[in-house]
């Protein structure tokens, strides 16, 4: 019976991609906003 191979470790490339995405247009959604608030001259 051969030896298996040691698998490589997995590594996750699209799943980091689309973090990085998702983190990003939270990011300029929440800055729009914040955009917004602040041209509009609202205080909290």
């Amino acid at each position: 019976m051969p030896k298996k191979q040691p698998e490589e470790p997995f590594e996750p490339k699209g799943t980091i991609v689309v973090m990085a995405i998702f983190v990003v247009t939270l990011i300029v959604l929440w800055g729009s906003v914040y955009y917004i608030l602040i041209s509009r001259g609202v205080t909290l």
